[in-house]
C-alpha cells in the first residue's frame, strides 16, 4: 500500500528541515564560483628615448614651448628640450628602465617644477612597437596674489597704513594677513631643486629693521645684520584656486596670524614692517645668502607701520 503524504506532512517536514538548519545540525550546500584571475602582463626593461607630455591639469590643456631639462643622477645636464604645440617632446638620447633622472620643466607664467623620474619599463608589445618610452608631467599656471590685513577687532589696514596702539587702547594686537589667489585655475606646486639642493616652497616672509615690537606667530626667525625676518611656509592647496563647474573645489585662500606686542616702543615712535609672498623659497638658503633662492621672487607684498 503506497504512503500518501498529506499537506500537513509536507509542512511538518519543511519545519523540521528548517529547524535543523537553524540550529546547525544541517548545512545547505553552497556552490562558490571561483573568480578568474586577471593575467598580469610582464613588463620588460628597455633603453629608448623618452617622450615627455607636459600638461596643466587645472586648465585642462597641453603646455607648448616649455623648457624640459634632463639631469642625470650625477646632477649633470644631459639634454635641454622644448615642447611642441601639443605639449610633447622626445629626447635625443636613450634612457634605460629603472634608471633615475631629474627633470626640470619651466615656462613663463607657469610654476617651475622639478621631478624625480624612475624610467619605466614597458609591456612586451609596446617595447616591440614603440620607438620611445612615454612619461607624463604636469604643472600649474602660476597664480596671481594679493594680501589683505585685518586685526582681531575687525579693523582693516591698507598696504602702507599704520596700526596705532594708543588709538586702539591696547598693548598687543593680532593681525591676520590673508593671501588671495585672484586667478581661476591657477596655483602653486612646491618641489625640490636637485641641482642646487634646495626646496622650492611658497613662503610668507615678514621683516623689520627695528627691535622694539615683539612678534609671535610669524614663523621661524632669521637675523641678518640689523634686520629680523620671520618665515612661514605656506601649503600649495591654500594658494591654488580651482573652479569646477560653478563651484570652487580649492578657493586659493591662505592666512597667517601674527601677534605684535607694543614691547618697548616709546610714545610717538613707530616701527615699520614688510610682508612678502615668495615663490621658490628655501629657508636654509635664505639664512645663508639673504635671498630665498636663485629663482625666488615676490608674488605679492604688503607694508604696515606699528606706532605708539
Amino acid at each position: 500500500m503506497a504512503l500518501k503524504l498529506k499537506d500537513w506532512h509536507i509542512a511538518l517536514i519543511v519545519i523540521v528541515l528548517l529547524a535543523a538548519w537553524y540550529y546547525g545540525y544541517m548545512k545547505l550546500p553552497v556552490q562558490i564560483q571561483p573568480v578568474p584571475e586577471t593575467p598580469t602582463e610582464e613588463l620588460v626593461k628597455v633603453n629608448k628615448p623618452l617622450k615627455f607630455s607636459l600638461s596643466d591639469p587645472l586648465g585642462g590643456s597641453a603646455i607648448g614651448t616649455a623648457s624640459v631639462k634632463i639631469y642625470g643622477s650625477d646632477r649633470v645636464l644631459k639634454e635641454s628640450l622644448t615642447t611642441g604645440s601639443d605639449g610633447t617632446v622626445t629626447s635625443a638620447l636613450p634612457y634605460s628602465s629603472d634608471g633615475v633622472i631629474y627633470v626640470k620643466v619651466s615656462k613663463s607664467g607657469y610654476v617651475t617644477r622639478w621631478f624625480t623620474v624612475t624610467v619605466p619599463k614597458m609591456t612586451t608589445a609596446d617595447a616591440q612597437s614603440l620607438t620611445s618610452n612615454f612619461i607624463s608631467l604636469s604643472t600649474y599656471n602660476l597664480g596671481t596674489y594679493t594680501i589683505k590685513a585685518t586685526d582681531q577687532f575687525g579693523n582693516s589696514y591698507s598696504s602702507g597704513g599704520t596700526l596705532n596702539y594708543t588709538t586702539l587702547g591696547v598693548t598687543s594686537v593680532s593681525v591676520t594677513f590673508t593671501i588671495y589667489n585672484t586667478e581661476d585655475d591657477s596655483g602653486y606646486i612646491s618641489s625640490y631643486d636637485y641641482v642646487n639642493g634646495i626646496n622650492l616652497n611658497a613662503a610668507f616672509l615678514s621683516a623689520t629693521a627695528g627691535s622694539s615690537v615683539t612678534v609671535t606667530g610669524a614663523g621661524s626667525s632669521v637675523q641678518r645684520g640689523s634686520n629680523t625676518y620671520w618665515i612661514t611656509i605656506l601649503s600649495d592647496d591654500g594658494l591654488t584656486r580651482q573652479l569646477v563647474g560653478d563651484k570652487y573645489v580649492k578657493t586659493g585662500v591662505s592666512s597667517v596670524t601674527i601677534t605684535f606686542g607694543k614691547g618697548s616702543l616709546a610714545a610717538g615712535s613707530s616701527q615699520a614692517f614688510t610682508f612678502n609672498l615668495y615663490d621658490y623659497f628655501d629657508q636654509g638658503y635664505f639664512a645663508t645668502n639673504g635671498v630665498g633662492g636663485p629663482d625666488a621672487a615676490s608674488l605679492a607684498s604688503f607694508t604696515l607701520t606699528l606706532a605708539a
